[in-house]
């Protein structure tokens, strides 16, 4: 428990300190639910990054609570280890801290999942709530769809088919596009979410899951995977409508490989402690990459997080109120104090570079790469 409680202050003191950038700008303005949930924690909080971060943290702590609950039905000794290794999974420390529907939508997973495990009829009732929620819950009826009949369940199959119909229809679910080869882009992705050792043996373990008996979470979670690689041949898709389907799967994957540990034996097990010891250290050492990336080349993926709060300091030092050829940066700057005006500022992402302009005169130019949060 001491673990969780310094991890969780790590996670607020680390969100504190990033950048309000556009990306998370156009998640607010995109989902209006998130827009009044980010306004009511600013009225509690003051117009700072704290406000910004709080309900993220707040529903990703009670997403580990839920998933804690889940590995311990499912796992009966392994599940405290399971849900460590749930924490420290980079995709949900990013879904954690970065602005967006995944933590919300991963807690609705796992909260259905939790219900139906210990009161299936229940659960029911959030099956028929999430149907108008988001479009990405789609994926959510396609694997339990999947589950019922293997299950033989002739009441949940005919629920989750008329749920997926409403679904589709309610948020006009499209599949179109020609063939493009997205599906390498889905594949690192993942790859950055689980981290890339963990990701193959997550896939591995997928595999090895067809031998065992199955419940609903390998159906949810495997089918979300298959769905988004799949459809990552013709389109491009928002791996945020996938992966938080996807992350529950962390139970199967713990028990896939102590499973395979305990059947052999003591003798015979060195080459799974080899394995542990690989997994885990890349796991944790991608995770210190991935809170230290302003320090590395990934910066260029992110690095609006870490110049948009220096940025605006600079600004207001000099009193220039701007306009931006890129609004949503502009947004990110005004929640800062920073003042609309007549000054022009001009981001390229490909020089790194912010211009201020008045008319055609340069007044300043900022080399972003050298501002820093941290």
């Amino acid at each position: 428990m001491i673990f969780f409680v310094f991890y969780y202050l790590f996670l607020l003191w680390y969100g504190v300190y990033l950048s309000f950038c556009s990306v998370e700008v156009e998640a607010i303005e995109k989902l209006p639910w998130l827009r009044e949930l980010i306004t009511l924690s600013v009225s509690f909080f003051g117009k700072n990054d704290l406000a910004l971060r709080f309900p993220q943290i707040l529903v990703s702590f009670f997403s580990l609570l839920l998933f804690f609950s889940i590995a311990k039905k499912v796992l009966k000794k392994d599940f405290l280890f399971a849900t460590i290794i749930f924490a420290l999974i980079p995709g949900f420390i990013i879904s954690s801290l970065i602005i967006n529907k995944s933590i919300y939508i991963l807690f609705l997973v796992l909260l259905f999942i939790r219900v139906y495990l210990f009161n299936p009829y229940l659960s029911y009732f959030l099956l028929v709530l999430y149907s108008v929620l988001d479009g990405s819950f789609i994926v959510l009826y396609v694997g339990i769809l999947f589950y019922a009949i293997y299950k033989k369940d002739n009441f949940l199959l005919v629920l989750a088919l008329i749920l997926l119909m409403v679904n589709a229809n309610y948020f006009n679910y499209k599949i179109g596009g020609k063939p493009r080869g997205y599906f390498l882009d889905v594949f690192f992705v993942y790859t950055l979410i689980f981290s890339p050792f963990v990701f193959f043996y997550f896939i591995y373990s997928i595999y090895k899951a067809f031998f065992y008996k199955k419940d609903v979470i390998f159906f949810i979670s495997s089918t979300a995977l298959i769905i988004s690689f799949l459809f990552s041949f013709r389109q491009r898709i928002k791996i945020d409508d996938y992966a938080p389907f996807v992350l529950p799967y962390v139970i199967w994957m713990i028990k896939i490989f102590f499973n395979s540990y305990r059947v052999r034996l003591p003798r015979f097990r060195r080459g799974y402690k080899v394995l542990f010891v690989v997994l885990f250290g890349s796991l944790i050492l991608f995770d210190i990459t991935l809170f230290l990336n302003y320090l590395t080349p990934a910066r260029k993926i992110s690095n609006e997080f870490y110049f948009i709060k220096p940025l605006a300091a600079k600004l207001k030092t000099y009193n220039l109120k701007v306009r931006c050829n890129n609004e949503s940066i502009c947004k990110s700057l005004y929640f800062y104090g920073v003042k609309r005006g007549d000054l022009y500022l001009n981001y390229s992402k490909s020089k790194k570079s912010v211009t201020i302009l008045k008319g055609d005169n340069v007044l300043m130019e900022f080399n972003v790469s050298k501002l820093n949060t941290f």
